[in-house]
């Protein structure tokens, strides 16, 4: 599944930079809006791993469309920039959870870096959430049964499904790797 952007800037020619920066020097999909009185309800039809939003727009600006992604515990990392930069609203983003706040005009390399560490840092989340639930899981057996899948489904994407290397490196008999494959 590809990881997916929204930006949010009342300023079009802003949308299509940040669309042909993204589009072009990374694999995430975006989506754009100048309206930022659309993206509650846009939020309640797609995930969005990123959300990039102007500071200062009509209708809604971007500190209240952080607060309320955070209200709605909506899983997206929020990064805002603006040409209006201060050090009080850089300090407000950031204590209402901004992953980011970066001041206008920005080079691309700049915006390429932040997006790929918040899309990192959203997989690491994921990743915790999903070990979390593994750790919680009761009685034992259940967890030791979900880890032992989430082992080999990570194993199998490093030895590309390669039954002889995954018993090999796994200390699994060839029968469970070839059984667990069968399942897959």
């Amino acid at each position: 599944m590809k990881q997916k952007i929204l930006a949010v800037d009342d300023e079009v020619h802003m949308l299509k930079l940040l669309e042909r920066i993204i589009g072009e020097k990374t694999a995430y999909q975006i989506q754009t809006t100048n309206n930022a009185l659309e993206v509650p309800p846009l939020l309640t039809q797609q995930n969005f791993d990123i959300i990039i939003t102007d500071l200062k727009m009509p209708g809604m600006d971007g500190i209240d469309l952080l607060k309320h992604i955070k209200e709605k515990n909506i899983d997206s990392e929020v990064i805002i920039i603006t040409a209006f930069g201060s050090m009080e609203s850089a300090i407000e983003a950031l204590a209402r959870g901004a992953f980011d706040y970066i001041t206008k005009p920005f080079k691309k390399e700049q915006i390429i870096f932040t997006v790929d560490r918040a899309m990192k840092f959203q997989q690491l989340k994921r990743e915790n959430n999903r070990f979390t639930e593994i750790l919680n899981l009761e009685p034992f057996g259940l967890a030791e049964a979900k880890f032992k899948q989430e082992y080999l489904n990570r194993l199998k994407e490093r030895c590309g499904a390669q039954s002889p290397e995954m018993a090999s490196r796994s200390g699994f008999s060839p029968d469970e790797i070839a059984a667990f494959l069968k399942n897959v």
